[in-house]
């Protein structure tokens, strides 16, 4: 009953196509311009990663709660190094920092940026926030500290001073010639303050300790650095444009702008624009180019292949119309079921034209075979028109439908993107099919039609196909098949040597700057741009969570709310008690609210017989520290010149004014420290906003916070890389199960690819299976058509092996193409096998045998063209395709004609 009513569909349509050629190409005209009139008005292209996972699954979930719910989850990242060559200068730190107080206002002025983020008011730090520093860092801070006791136990300037003196005199030996020229120039930088002091009426503001502090690390604009300090961040909120290729391509482009202007004033500092989204949007442009290229080589290659294969030019070119307007439909399918295009259906285009011009190859192999035994004309060529097709016609059939079952498997996967592209190429290769059987035929009648047209086949110089290439393999099928299985055990032994790796960093285009600057971030920040993120409730939450986090093997650092859980934060309390003992005395009289007792003489007068005394030190003074003391020497002239130009009572008034900013200044000095040494937990308020603001997420009233946690790989290892990410992953859920973020995704994404294209190559197999046992209606035939592809598929994965390939999430698309791909090949075999059993090569003759080695040929073109991408995970999918392919031709030429010559001599012995 199949054969039955597949005899008459193809001998109408062969009829149709024959007697009514321009109503068919009218008809497909018109279909083809409403799919891509419905493809251009409809079809958008979705950048949005997160939406090629099923949003059912829990992990999913999480993280777009986490995506909804935060606004710094996108954020882009420019990252400037303050190093020249690798080690620190002080004037490309200083230039780094003047092209980032330029760069970031430029930014934050572009409409497409929500937010920009350099750096904070040192006023908004408590400080208390000290326990953030490293503990080196931490422990130098601390030491300034007690260092300010003189200035604590010191009520008046005179006080300090004296105490000054009396230290000079005793001459301690363990104060270095470096130390004493720090003292120096900090007593220097004082009394030019006072003098600044003198030199201000007193009516107006005069803030001492500004001035005094204006040069300390502490005092004003504190920049975004690394935990190292090497370098400085700028954290940029973009606004996401919808529909959009890259969802930030405008806001990339208007800040790459900006920065190479930046870089043309500052040329000696080098920055970079990275972060996930950037990358991402980096990826997908070489993806799209590279999809792009390999389209454009893989048709002029398909076409220089066929041109040389028919020994035509116009022939070729039907083939081409044919297949374009097969791909026309196929935008149009693919509007009306999917409405948009994403990074992974982007690239089924190449897939039909590998796979949809086969059809065609098909058909005029066996028409040009055929074309001069039928009159020269239109009888003659509606007689070969249904010769063709009753003779192809049911193994092409069948050979895409089993195609378009394979890519159909994929829809039964959690993974959407790659259901998604399974649906369209399943579509497109039956719409190719229809475009084959419809309009190439159509187009023949109208400009190809007589004999004379069609060079014989044996008159031609190249031919792809010859029977003698395969009949000495042929002539010994025992041997043959024994030396196959021989390679196919050795293959499958080195297959059991693999492992699938989902590092996506191993996939991505070489020579991209994001991508580099990524890299650089870690190695040289020591920060990732792929991070865990758990959330909590509020802070009693994220420092129960951060300390467990700390405690990780595989944990560097926490951001976020964890910042609230400094580093070695038990170590720096027991320095701070042990500071605390120290000055707390000092700082309760300071705090105590005493009045300054009155001193002995005034400050000029005090300064004066200071300068008097360093002239008779002066010849004892070290030529190292010279320059200092003459310094130190100079300032009390000035302040003396300027105390003595005043008169009395304005002077007096002044010097008033100055004990009052000395007594203010030590009180404030005094809180700082006591916050300082406070050892209770860090709290919200002892950071910057600008810090926690992106950490802080509104649940419909309910404020949450996010704690990001940073891996820390080791030297050498990346972060991506399955060992290290499967330990990271395993470490972060022992303390919170739901953790999230886009390292997760990877990991959770990765396995299930894996787990989708093993379950769906398990589905294509049993699909392809089921098919052509209800084609052939015998299990053995069903079986022996899945011989090539089994074959090549085990080949394939050793030459894999051989050549250090893993299997990724790119090239693991080969699990359910391969079936459907090899197996087309097997059953064209076999149903030739079946109308003529005795000539020989069986099941290679009257044109089969030219046909899938062209087909193959093609497809091998189109997945082969891959391989020029920069995009090394295209680039892998082009290299494992084409090998598969060829292996499986290998095989359809070898082992598959062995096993029907073996089978046909058992038989005849029988018989």
């Amino acid at each position: 009953m199949l054969e039955k009513w597949r005899h008459r569909l193809l001998g109408g349509l062969a009829g149709l196509v024959s007697h009514r050629p321009i109503a068919v190409l009218i008809v497909a005209g018109l279909l083809t311009a409403a799919a891509v009139a419905i493809a251009v008005g409809w079809m958008t292209f979705n950048s949005n990663r997160n939406d090629l996972i099923s949003p059912e699954l829990d992990w999913n979930q999480r993280f777009i709660e986490w995506q909804d719910h935060f606004p710094g989850n996108a954020d882009l990242v420019i990252v400037v190094d303050q190093y020249r060559d690798g080690r620190e200068d002080p004037d490309t730190r200083a230039a780094a920092r003047k092209l980032v107080d330029e760069l970031s206002p430029a930014i934050a002025k572009l409409d497409s940026v929500n937010k920009v983020i350099w750096g904070f008011d040192a006023e908004e730090v408590s400080p208390k926030a000290v326990r953030l520093e490293p503990l080196p860092t931490f422990d130098q801070r601390i030491g300034q500290m007690i260092e300010s006791e003189a200035l604590l136990e010191s009520p008046t300037p005179q006080a300090l001073f004296s105490r000054f003196v009396a230290e000079m005199q005793q001459g301690e030996d363990d104060v270095s010639d470096d130390q004493a020229e720090a003292g120096l120039r900090e007593v220097t930088h004082l009394v030019d303050v006072f003098t600044q002091r003198m030199q201000t009426p007193v009516d107006e503001p005069f803030d001492l300790g500004e001035r005094v502090e204006a040069d300390s690390d502490d005092a004003g604009w504190q920049y975004l650095e690394t935990p190292n300090g090497r370098l400085l961040i700028i954290r940029i909120t973009p606004q996401k444009e919808i529909n959009a290729i890259t969802p930030y391509e405008r806001t990339l482009r208007e800040i790459r702008q900006l920065m190479a202007e930046a870089a043309e004033t500052y040329p000696a500092v080098e920055m970079g624009l990275t972060g996930i989204e950037v990358v991402e949007a980096d990826e997908t442009d070489a993806a799209t180019v590279d999809s792009t290229w390999a389209s454009l080589l893989a048709t002029v290659l398909i076409a220089v292949l066929l041109i040389t294969a028919f020994h035509s030019v116009r022939t070729p070119l039907m083939l081409m119309v044919a297949l374009g307007v097969g791909i026309a439909w196929t935008f149009g399918f693919l509007t009306l079921t999917v409405g948009y295009l994403q990074v992974i259906s982007v690239v089924f285009t190449v897939i039909l034209l590998g796979l949809g011009v086969a059809f065609g190859i098909h058909i005029v192999s066996r028409f040009e075979l055929m074309r001069h035994d039928y009159s020269d004309d239109e009888a003659g060529f509606t007689a070969t028109i249904r010769d063709t097709f009753d003779t192809i016609g049911p193994g092409v059939v069948t050979g895409a439908i089993t195609t378009a079952a394979a890519f159909c498997t994929t829809m039964l996967t959690d993974f959407r993107g790659v259901a998604e592209m399974g649906l369209i190429a399943a579509g497109g290769i039956i719409l190719c099919l229809i475009a084959m059987f419809s309009v190439f035929p159509a187009l023949l009648r109208l400009f190809k039609w007589r004999r004379n047209q069609v060079m014989r086949v044996k008159d031609r110089r190249i031919q792809f196909f010859e029977e003698r290439w395969v009949s000495p393999f042929v002539k010994h099928p025992r041997f043959t098949l024994a030396g196959a299985a021989v390679v196919a055990a050795f293959s499958l032994a080195a297959i059991s040597q693999m492992r699938f790796d989902y590092n996506l960093m191993e996939l991505l285009p070489e020579g991209i700057d994001s991508i580099a600057w990524a890299d650089r971030l870690q190695t040289d920040g020591g920060e990732s741009i792929y991070f865990g993120v758990s959330i909590v409730d509020n802070a009693e939450e994220a420092r129960e969570k951060g300390e467990a986090f700390r405690a990780l093997p595989s944990v560097g650092s926490l951001g976020g709310i964890g910042l609230l859980v400094p580093e070695d934060d038990d170590r720096k309390i027991e320095i701070i008690d042990a500071a605390r003992q120290t000055l707390q005395p000092a700082i309760d009289e300071t705090l105590g609210g005493h009045e300054a007792p009155e001193p002995e003489a005034s400050l000029p007068q005090q300064l004066g017989g200071m300068r008097a005394l360093f002239r008779l030190f002066a010849g004892q003074v070290p030529d190292t520290i010279r320059p200092a003391f003459d310094g130190f020497g100079e300032s009390i002239d000035r302040f003396t010149a300027a105390a003595n130009e005043l008169p009395e009572d304005e002077r007096d008034a002044r010097l008033d004014a100055l004990q009052e900013g000395w007594t203010a200044w030590r009180r404030a000095t005094a809180q700082r420290i006591a916050r300082a040494l406070d050892p209770s937990p860090l709290q919200l308020d002892d950071l910057p906003a600008a810090i926690l603001a992106p950490s802080i997420g509104d649940y419909s009233g309910q404020t949450r916070y996010e704690l990001s946690v940073f891996p820390a790989p080791g030297e050498g290892v990346e972060v991506l890389s399955p060992g290290f990410l499967d330990a990271f992953i395993t470490d972060m859920r022992t303390v919170d199960p739901g953790v999230t973020g886009v390292i997760v995704q990877v990991y959770e994404s990765g396995t299930l690819i894996w787990q989708s294209y093993l379950k769906a190559g398990v589905y294509a197999l049993v699909a392809v299976f089921v098919l052509v046992w209800i084609d052939f209606r015998k299990v053995n035939d069903a079986l022996l058509a899945l011989v090539p592809v089994a074959v090549g598929f085990a080949v394939t994965f050793g030459i894999m092996w051989l050549v250090g390939q893993q299997i990724n999430p790119a090239n693991i698309i080969v699990l359910p193409l391969m079936f459907g791909i090899g197996v087309d090949a097997g059953v064209h075999i076999l149903h030739r096998y079946r109308m003529d059993p005795l000539t020989r090569p069986l099941g290679l003759t009257a044109g089969t045998g030219k046909g899938i080695t062209l087909t193959s040929f093609t497809a091998i073109v189109g997945f082969g063209s891959l391989m020029i991408a920069r995009h090394r995970g295209i680039q892998s999918l082009g290299f494992v395709m084409a090998v598969g392919i060829a292996m499986t031709l290998l095989a359809c030429w070898i082992v598959m004609p062995a096993w029907l010559e073996l089978r046909t001599r058992r038989r005849t012995a029988e018989e």
